[in-house]
């Protein structure tokens, strides 16, 4: 779970979804809207595309409460219109909303220097595509990267095109598969264990979405974090540092006993002492 630090904790964080409809389409939409349940309210979800293309998936869009952004395009391949369109209100939403966190719905490279651009200006940037043609670079820059794949159905809609500087992109740094999450584990655990090589889950999770922003326990089928973490042999939940975290170590790392309090030994009372004999003084006659 990915959790957004504001200055006013009690106010709910706010998000804004940018689709990129002519590259990923609308693909399981909703399976990304109940990935950001958790992080805070939708205040802005945008589809960008020529939808005089498009006009039969308008009630898709009305079914998620997504806003048409329309613009022909410039071009013969069309692909900078609406991708600048994006561009532009994203910037211009940094700077004229209080927007906490960004979802770019992408599996473009291009928008990398955008991504960059909203994470410098302090914003959390979640990027959301599809597996087969995201570049690798595109999930590194961002905080968190969802790919929707995880939550196709089999009537899922195929994208309706796809430039092709993108596919070139794609082919040559395309995520086709998840590290390992053993291996993820272990290097998360090991980068933020403190001197007893203990981690607080909170902690752990968030550097392995460091190292991985496409980690995701919940397309693994788990509920919560602690739950995938009880079903992982290379790691252990040693016991509650609160009423809301743990704390995991490797199993190979022996449980750190709890510190003990030497105790000093009472010294030894006479309860009951024996009155002091009376010194007999011999009186002269």
């Amino acid at each position: 779970m990915v959790t957004l630090n504001t200055e006013h904790r009690l106010a709910e964080p706010t998000i804004a979804v940018l689709i990129d409809y002519e590259n990923v389409g609308l693909d399981s939409i909703q399976y990304l809207f109940d990935q950001l349940s958790d992080m805070g309210r939708v205040i802005v979800k945008r589809a960008y595309a020529d939808w005089s293309v498009h006009r039969n998936k308008r009630d898709q869009l009305l079914e998620h409460g997504i806003e048409a952004a329309h613009y022909f395009h410039a071009t013969r391949s069309g692909k900078n219109a609406s991708d600048i369109c994006l561009v532009i209100d994203a910037v211009e939403l940094v700077h004229t909303s209080n927007v906490d966190a960004y979802v770019v719905v992408s599996s473009d490279s291009d928008f990398v220097p955008l991504v960059n651009k909203l994470r410098s200006s302090g914003k959390l940037v979640v990027g959301a595509g599809r597996r087969d043609i995201t570049p690798v670079t595109l999930v590194k820059s961002c905080d968190r990267y969802i790919f929707l794949d995880d939550g196709a159905t089999q009537n899922s809609e195929a994208p309706t095109t796809q430039p092709n500087e993108t596919r070139t992109q794609a082919r040559r740094g395309r995520t086709d598969r998840r590290e390992p999450s053993n291996s993820l584990i272990t290097r998360a655990l090991e980068a933020s264990q403190d001197g007893q090589g203990q981690v607080p889950g909170s902690k752990l999770h968030q550097t392995m979405l460091r190292i991985d922003p496409s980690f995701n326990f919940k397309a693994q089928g788990f509920l919560t974090f602690t739950r995938f973490l009880e079903s992982r042999g290379e790691v252990r939940v040693v016991r509650s540092q609160g009423p809301g975290d743990i704390l995991v170590q490797l199993s190979s790392q022996r449980e750190a006993p709890a510190p003990t309090r030497e105790v000093q030994p009472e010294p030894t009372r006479n309860r009951n002492p024996r009155p002091a004999e009376a010194t007999e003084i011999p009186v002269e006659p």
